[in-house]
This record gives C-alpha cells, structure tokens and sequence, in this order.
C-alpha cells in the first residue's frame, strides 16, 4: 500500500485526524482564495471563520450519525427528513450567532436593521454551507465504498485460501491412506458393517469439499453434518483411543454462516490431542445457536504447553482473518490452556437474513458501508 492509500484508508487516530484536518484546512484556504480574489474586506473573513466550526459539527453528524443511523435501515425518508432540519438548524444558528456575536462586534450601525430570522437569509445561509459539507459526505461515501469493495476482495481471497488450505489437508495423502487402511482392515474382518460407514462418512466428507465450500453461505444444519462426519471418521480411526462428547442446540437450523469456519477449530482439537497425548484423549464440543448468536466451545486433552492458537497453520491464520473481515469487531474468540486442557471459545452472529429466503448475490456475506 503506498502512502496516499495509507493515509486515506489508514485508521490510527493520528492518521484519521490529519486526514480530516487538511480536508478542513484546504477548504479554508479555497475560500480565502476566492474571497480573496474579490476584494473582501476583513470582516467578513472573521465572520467565515467563526461560523466555520457550526459547518463542521453539521457535516459530522450527518456523516456519522444520520447516514449510518438511517441509511442502514434503509429508512431513507426520516433520513432526509433529520438532514433537513440539521440543516435548518445550522442555518438558524448562523442567523443567531451573528446577530447576537458578530454584528455587534463588527458592525454595530447595522444591528438595528439585521433581520434574524428572515426565510430567505436562511435558506441562503444553509446553501452557502452546503457545498462543502456534500464535499465531504461524498468524498466519505466514495471512501466507504471503495474500502467495502476492498474488504469483499479480499474476504474472498481469503476464503479461497482457506478451502483451498482444507481441502488440501484433508485430500493429504496421510489422511486418506489412514482412513482407507481402516475402510481396508474393517472389510476383512466384515465387522459390523463399519466399513460401510467409513465408506458412508469419507463420501460425505469429499462431497462437502467439493459441492458446498464453493457456496458463500450454508445453512448451520450442514455445517454439523460435516462436523459428524469428520468426528465419525477420527473416532473409526482412532477407536477406543478417542472419546468425543458434541453437544448442539439449535433453535433455527436453518440460519445460515460462511461454511467452514466451525470445522476448522474442531480439526485443530483432534489434531493436537492426538499429536500431544499418549493413550486415551477427551475432546468436548458444544454448540449452541440461540437467536442471532451462534457460541462454539471446545474443550480437548493436550500436553504441549507452548500451543499459541494464532500461529497453529496456515488454515487456522486465515480463519481467525475471514473472522475480522466477516464480522469486524463483531465477534468473540477466546482460548485458554491449563491443567492439560486446551478450550477455545468462538461468538459470532448468524446471517437470520438469509435464512429467512433471501438470496446472496454479492459471493460474500454482506458487509455494512459503515462510516468510520
């Protein structure tokens, strides 16, 4: 990223203030251009500069009140509406600030003729506000879009990054072999048809990766199918070695997420509990989607004492980045390490929208024009 795209997407406080102090500082100086040029007297100067600060404080709260407020809701009629009487407001403000402030300090002769409240030198007041203040909301929106377009992109690099890190860890060779020896050993004992569940579970597994990872949403009910699956599978592997607690409770099955962000922290568990620990391994998974928040928990044995969550591979990396992508600060994860016992525990909202039969057409969950 050079410098003028660093300085205008950056949001570090320093970096946000200079920005709004050199839009604000070249606006100034454009009107003293002009003003310049036409001969105006000082006075009239000082009256620009002290009813500047009424002009900022209105850009701002309809920058970053009224629009975010109404715009998202789509309420676009109270929004014109609360824009109006800002407005109005400033206009009435600049009518009273000079009557009782300005005019008596700068032209005290003519007070006795100042009419305060006049309809026109109202109107005349906001239009000639009003410029700079759609400078800036423009400018803001264009921002605000650009960043937006920028995020999904890269929302969507990383997604791609991520299933392509998935389906490369579970089409490993190591994985397949291992699963196969089992559909293999269990096929020559004809045991209690294990076999075809291995069969059973694989096939679901393959067809997950190669069917509904392309999709930009899946309903919460499939994300758990895989999740069975996979746990199904480790546990023919692993047999009595492994005991696997998963627990849900859903109160729509229907809502919808980003597929493969749960299964990832659940491989994550099996992995290290088996690498870490000699003889038998406990692993808890809980699940739980009640309104609009979905809360996994899991709870899995581990002896390794210097796991660090944000550095166990690439998969988990760009989970934890298509979660600030996906839901900005809108979301908890937690992880904690004690007594040979690693638990993660993940908040993040559910897409109710979308389940309620609304399309996504965008490829990607989508993400609110909030300004900032």
């Amino acid at each position: 990223m050079n410098i003028f795209n660093l300085f205008i997407y950056s949001d570090k406080k320093t970096v946000r203030i200079s920005r709004h102090l050199v839009f604000w500082i070249v606006d100034i100086i454009n009107w003293l251009v002009v003003v310049a040029s036409r001969g105006a007297a000082m006075p009239e100067i000082y009256v620009f500069l002290c009813g500047f600060p009424f002009i900022v404080v209105t850009a701002y709260v309809i920058m970053y009140y009224l629009i975010p407020r109404y715009a998202a809701t789509s309420d676009l009629n109270k929004l014109l509406i609360y824009i109006g009487l800002s407005l109005l407001v400033l206009g009435v403000g600049m009518r009273l600030l000079k009557y009782f402030v300005l005019f008596p300090l700068l032209w005290p002769e003519n007070l006795a003729t100042y009419v305060v409240l006049s309809p026109g030198r109202i109107v005349a007041e906001i239009f000639s506000s009003l410029g700079v203040i759609a400078i800036a909301i423009v400018i803001k929106l264009i921002k605000n879009k650009t960043r937006l377009e920028n995020e999904n992109e890269q929302l969507m690099r990383e997604k791609r990054e991520a299933e392509l890190s998935f389906l490369k860890a579970q089409m490993h060779p190591h994985f397949l072999f291992n699963t196969l020896n089992t559909l293999y050993a269990e096929a020559v004992r004809q045991s209690d048809r294990r076999s075809e569940r291995v069969v059973l579970h694989l096939s679901s597994l393959l067809r997950f990766i190669l069917e509904e990872c392309t999709q930009p949403l899946i309903t919460l009910e499939k994300e758990i199918k895989v999740i069975q699956d996979y746990i199904a599978l480790e546990q023919l592997r692993h047999g009595s070695r492994l005991k696997v607690s998963f627990h849900h409770h859903l109160s729509d099955a229907s809502a919808m997420l980003s597929p493969l962000l749960l299964l990832p922290f659940i491989e994550n568990s099996f992995k290290h509990s088996l690498a870490s620990m000699p003889g038998t391994v406990e692993i808890n998974i809980s699940l739980q989607a009640s309104g609009s928040k979905l809360t996994l928990q899991v709870e899995n044995d581990c002896n390794s004492v210097d796991i660090d969550f944000g550095h166990q591979g690439v998969g988990i990396y760009n989970i934890r980045k298509q979660l600030d992508l996906l839901f900005r600060k809108n979301y908890e994860l937690h992880t904690t390490h004690e007594r040979n016992k690693y638990r993660i525990r993940l908040e993040i909202p559910l897409n109710i929208e979308a389940s309620a039969g609304e399309s996504v057409h965008r490829g990607v969950p989508h993400l609110e024009p909030v300004l900032t």
